[in-house]
């Protein structure tokens, strides 16, 4: 019941036009199509965001990054689009989500940007990164799916995924090509116990053999703070990415902001981060 009422709500959120669609397909299209592109839902944390951005310009390569924001609040959509303005960044503000649970807003938020800018602008390649996934090394998109229709951070529900799977919403890639023509839902799959992007199973992942397909891996690292040189363990993800985990929301990152503040000062200051036994340099 959960599912059907939630597809009834997605139904009706992506059939939803801002004004200022017409404006960013027109100044987007042009460096979008045929290109690999970057998807990113901004939520509620300009910080996060303009890190992410200022990381994105010296390592993330192929085509264009392009920022949808899924915010709540007013003034911090605001800052949002300021943000990106600062970075050159083409920013679009998403229509108002009809639910307040992260999960579901942001697999909506998913939904909406593939059915209404992915399909329209026709890339070669598309990834969705979480707005928190900060890249620490040059990334290049065509070696990540070389032969695959899609490569990302794979969830399993159930069962050890014996009752299905998907790729994590935070790092995903598609080949534009494969799943164009496909009804992509990137809600949540209750049923399955499958996290955002789970009712993909069905139209997508159960027609692969899973053992036949690379996937990136998430590692939990311990990285050294470093202004007060302590380690903390944090998600890494394709041995090139740090995810901060729950910019704008989660209290976890509340408690580990002076952190990442650190982190980031590093990488601005051309300064050695440790990751290990591997030194990052921004």
């Amino acid at each position: 019941m959960i599912q059907v009422c939630n597809d009834i709500l997605q139904h009706t959120f992506c059939t939803l036009r801002p004004k200022s669609l017409g404006r960013f397909l027109q100044d987007t299209e042009h460096i979008a199509r045929g290109k690999d592109i970057w998807l990113v839902v901004a939520y509620e944390d300009p910080w996060a965001l303009d890190w992410l951005l200022r990381m994105a310009a010296r390592h993330v390569t192929g085509g264009p990054v392009l920022v949808f924001d899924n915010s709540r609040r007013a003034q911090l959509r605001d800052d949002i689009r300021n943000t990106c303005q600062n970075h050159g960044v083409p920013y679009l503000a998403l229509p108002p989500a009809p639910t307040a649970h992260p999960n579901r807003s942001h697999g909506m938020a998913m939904t909406w940007i593939f059915r209404n800018i992915v399909r329209t602008v026709r890339p070669r390649t598309f990834s969705f990164i979480d707005h928190d996934l900060i890249p620490m090394e040059t990334i290049g998109r065509r070696t990540m799916l070389e032969n695959q229709p899609f490569y990302g951070a794979i969830n399993t529900g159930k069962n050890d995924g014996t009752w299905g799977w998907n790729l994590w919403a935070g790092y995903c890639s598609y080949d534009f090509s494969a799943v164009h023509h496909l009804p992509l839902n990137f809600l949540n799959d209750f049923s399955r116990d499958l996290d955002t992007g789970g009712r993909n199973w069905p139209i997508l992942y159960q027609k692969f053999d899973r053992g036949q397909l690379r996937f990136a891996p998430r590692l939990l690292t311990n990285i050294i703070d470093p202004l007060r040189k302590t380690p903390h363990a944090v998600p890494v993800v394709d041995d090139r990415w740090i995810h901060l985990c729950g910019a704008g929301y989660s209290k976890r990152y509340r408690d580990r902001v002076d952190f990442y503040r650190h982190l980031a000062q590093a990488t601005d200051e051309d300064e050695s981060v440790v990751l290990d036994n591997i030194m990052w340099r921004s």
